[in-house]
């Protein structure tokens, strides 16, 4: 026979020292749980598929805690299915309106097509100019830009004074600045 100590200290919801299932915890605290959760989620379907996925999730802890616990669990588990569910709403929300032209784009390291075409268009202008140069300027310039020679390096190939490399060097420039239209040179 139980003491009246030990029928006290016997859980709410507990008979005869066999833990509350939760079907019987479904039944008192259902309708405590739709409130909070539809008063957060102003939406009593969304409020009552979260619930329902508490009780699923409940379910792992039957027979192992007593009634007050499993409520206490119950309810934790209530809310954070109620986080994930805002957190997953925000990002939903977040991702429909972004038009797509703003999405970045992913940087390959290579360029663009109309990016490298038009390279290949001032490439061809470019050698068009280069051409068209006296024998001597075109030397130096292609020994300085292309080979990448120093000014006395380029004077003592092609046997001419340092002055000379650089009005050459300075005119080949200023020629293709002017007809190509790009300051990279």
């Amino acid at each position: 026979m139980t003491s009246p100590a030990v029928a006290k200290a016997v859980v709410v919801g507990e008979s005869k020292g066999v833990p509350e299932t939760v079907e019987t915890l479904a039944r008192r605290h259902h309708a405590e749980l739709l409130r909070v959760l539809s008063a957060k989620l102003r939406n009593g379907q969304d409020a009552a598929d979260l619930a329902q996925e508490a009780y699923a999730r409940l379910m792992r802890y039957e027979g192992q805690c007593s009634g007050d616990e499993l409520r206490r669990t119950l309810f934790r588990i209530a809310h954070n299915l109620l986080t994930d569910h805002w957190r997953w709403r925000r990002l939903r929300v977040a991702g429909s309106h972004v038009p797509i032209d703003d999405l970045l784009e992913l940087d390959s390291g290579h360029p663009s097509h109309d990016r490298q075409l038009a390279g290949e268009q001032q490439l061809a202008r470019l050698e068009q100019i280069v051409l068209a140069m006296p024998d001597k300027r075109r030397t130096v310039f292609v020994l300085s830009r292309i080979h990448g020679l120093t000014n006395v390096e380029i004077a003592r190939r092609c046997g001419i004074s340092l002055k000379t490399v650089e009005k050459h060097l300075a005119i080949a420039l200023a020629d293709c600045r002017a007809q190509v239209g790009d300051d990279d040179f």
